[in-house]
C-alpha cells in the first residue's frame, strides 16, 4: 500500500542544527521526497540559534543525508530537494525572530502554495517546548497548524500536566503529535497484525497459555555525550516510562473496534489503566561501572562527561509489572532496559507455560522447556517461534527448533521517523500517544520515582546487576542479540 500524499504545507523544525535533526529528521525527509511522499507544494524551514543562512543549512542537510540516509544521495533528486530547505536563525525566547519566521512562512504561502498550513516539529530539549508554544501564539493565529513534540513529555505527572496545559492554549488535542519513535518501528506495528490476523496466537494470548512476558530494550553503548541529560532523566524516565510501557500497551491490549486512530488509542490507554502502579519492591536499579570489552577498558558511568563522580542515577532498570484484568491476571511482565549491556537488542519474549513433564520423565528424559515467541524490534526486525520437535534417531527426545520471519532489507523499508513524519503531515494520530495515555504512564512510575531504592553497580558489557536475575527467579531472562543466538543470561 502506497503512502498517501499529504496536503500542501510548510514544516518548521525547531532545533534544526541539533543532533536529532541531523541523524533522523533530515534523512527521513529526503527519503520521503525520494518516494514522492511529500506534499506537492512544500517548504522546510529550519530554526535554531546557529547563525546560518539557507545555503549553510542545505550543506548541513546534504552531509546528514550522505551519512545517515538509508539510501545513497542521488544528485538529480538532491538538486530539487535542497530547494525546499530554508533557514531562520533565532532563539526560542526571541519575539522578533518568531515574527521573522512568520514573515518567511507567509512568503512561502505565496511563492510555494503552502496554503497557510504548518507542521511545527520541536526537535529541542523539553525545557524549550513551553517557550516555543508561547512565541508561536504571539506570532499569529495557529488554526491551520499542528505540533510534534518528542518524548519525554515532562519529568513527572505534574510537569506533564503543566506542559499539556501550555500546549492546549494554542493547539487542539487533535493537532498535538506526541512522538515516541518506537511506535513507528515496523515490527511494533506488526504486533497488531500478528495478534489479530492469526486466530491460533490470539486464542493463546492470555493467562491460559502464557507463563510470563519479557520486554528488553538493551544498548551496548554508554551515555556517550548525553551525560548531563542522563543525570536528569535516568533509565526510568528515558526508556521505561515511555518506550517500554507503550510497547506493552500494543502487546497486551484488547482488540480495537476498528483500525481508526482513536479506536486503537482507546485500547492502549485502557490497557495502561489496568497496569498496577509499579512497586519499588519489584524493581532493581543498576549503574554501569568500568569494564573490559573486546580487550579494551571502557569507563564507568561516573567517569563519563558531565556526570557527577558520586552519581546515584540509574543507567539500567528491571521491573516486574502486573496487569489487573481478566486476560492477564497473575501473568508477570518483566521489563528491563540499560546502557552498556552485553548486546544491542530490543525484543519481546512471550514465554508459554511448560507442558506436563510426566510423559517424558517416564522414559528417563527431562521435561521439555517452554516454547517461546520472540518479537525482534532492533537491531534486526522479525518474529521467531521456538518449539520442540523430536531429535533425529531412535526414541522420543525433544530438541528445540525455530521458525523465523525476517522483515527483510532495512534499506528498502521506511524507518520510524519516515512513517511518523508522514503520519503527522496527514494528521493520522494512530502511532502517537494521547494525553490520557501519557498521564497514565507517569502515574505508573510515580511510586518508583518517589522510592527509587539503591543503585547496584554492574560491569560494562554484562547483562546488568545480578539482583535483576533474582527479580525473575526461578525464570531466566531471554538473552538479547541476534536471532541465531541460543544463549541464556548466565
Amino acid at each position: 500500500m502506497r503512502l498517501e500524499r499529504p496536503s500542501n504545507q510548510a514544516l518548521v523544525i525547531f532545533g534544526a542544527s541539533g543532533d536529532l535533526t541531523r541523524r533522523k529528521i533530515l534523512p527521513a525527509l529526503y527519503n520521503l521526497f525520494y518516494d514522492d511522499c511529500l506534499p506537492e507544494r512544500f517548504a522546510v524551514v529550519g530554526y535554531a540559534r546557529s547563525g546560518w543562512d539557507d545555503d549553510t543549512f542545505r550543506k548541513h542537510a546534504r552531509g546528514a543525508v550522505e551519512e545517515f540516509s538509508r539510501r545513497e544521495l542521488d544528485e538529480g533528486k538532491w538538486k530539487v530537494f535542497e530547494e525546499l530547505l530554508h533557514y531562520v536563525p533565532g532563539a526560542f525566547e526571541e519575539v522578533d525572530s518568531f515574527e521573522q519566521l512568520a514573515h518567511r512562512l507567509a512568503e512561502f504561502d505565496r511563492a510555494h502554495g503552502t496554503e497557510g498550513r504548518r507542521l511545527y516539529y520541536c526537535a529541542t530539549p523539553p525545557s524549550a517546548f513551553p517557550s516555543i508554544v508561547k512565541r508561536l501564539a504571539e506570532s499569529g493565529p495557529q488554526d491551520q497548524a499542528a505540533i510534534v513534540i518528542e518524548k519525554p513529555f515532562g519529568r513527572d505527572l505534574e510537569s506533564a500536566r503543566e506542559l499539556t496545559a501550555v500546549i492546549d492554549e494554542v493547539f487542539d488535542e487533535s493537532r498535538i503529535f506526541r512522538m515516541d519513535h518506537y511506535l513507528g518501528k515496523e515490527t511494533v506495528q506488526n504486533i497488531l497484525v500478528f495478534r489479530f490476523a492469526n486466530s491460533l496466537f490470539e486464542r493463546a494470548w492470555s493467562r491460559e497459555a502464557i507463563d510470563h512476558i519479557q520486554i528488553t530494550v538493551a544498548e551496548s553503548i554508554g551515555v556517550e555525550t548525553r551525560g548531563s541529560y542522563y543525570e536528569e532523566s535516568g533509565a526510568i524516565r528515558d526508556i521505561l516510562q515511555n518506550h517500554l510501557l507503550q510497547v506493552l500497551s500494543f502487546l497486551a491490549m484488547e482488540p480495537p473496534r476498528s483500525l481508526e486512530p482513536d479506536a486503537i488509542r482507546d485500547e492502549t490507554t485502557k490497557l495502561l489503566s489496568a497496569v498496577r502502579p509499579l512497586d519499588p519492591r519489584e524493581m532493581v536499579r543498576g549503574q554501569y561501572s568500568a569494564g573490559v570489552i573486546d580487550g579494551e577498558r571502557v569507563p564507568g558511568y561516573r567517569e563519563e562527561q558531565d556526570v557527577a563522580p558520586d552519581s546515584e542515577v540509574e543507567t539500567s532498570v528491571a521491573v516486574r509489572a502486573w496487569i489487573d484484568n481478566w486476560r492477564w491476571s497473575d501473568v508477570p511482565i518483566f521489563m528491563r532496559t540499560g546502557k552498556r549491556l552485553a548486546h544491542h537488542a530490543t525484543e519481546i519474549a512471550v514465554v508459554f507455560q511448560r507442558p506436563p513433564g510426566y510423559l517424558f520423565e517416564g522414559v528417563g528424559l527431562p521435561p521439555p522447556p517452554s516454547d517461546h515467541l520472540v518479537i525482534r524490534i532492533a537491531p534486526t526486525e522479525g518474529i521467531s517461534f521456538d518449539f520442540q520437535a523430536k531429535k533425529d534417531g531412535p526414541g522420543f527426545e525433544p530438541e528445540p527448533e525455530r521458525m523465523n520471519f525476517s522483515d527483510g532489507d532495512p534499506a528498502s523499508t521506511p524507518d520510524a521517523y519516515e512513517r511518523l513524519l508522514h503520519d503527522a503531515m496527514i494528521g493520522d494520530q494512530t502511532l502517537f500517544t494521547r494525553r490520557d495515555g501519557v498521564e497514565r504512564a507517569w502515574e505508573l512510575v510515580e511510586p518508583i520515582l518517589a522510592e527509587p531504592g539503591p543503585v547496584h553497580l554492574y560491569p560494562a558489557g554484562s547483562w546488568g546487576p545480578k539482583e535483576a536475575d533474582e527479580l525473575i527467579a526461578p525464570r531466566e531472562w531471554h538473552a538479547g542479540g541476534s536471532e541465531e543466538e541460543e544463549s541464556r543470561h548466565p
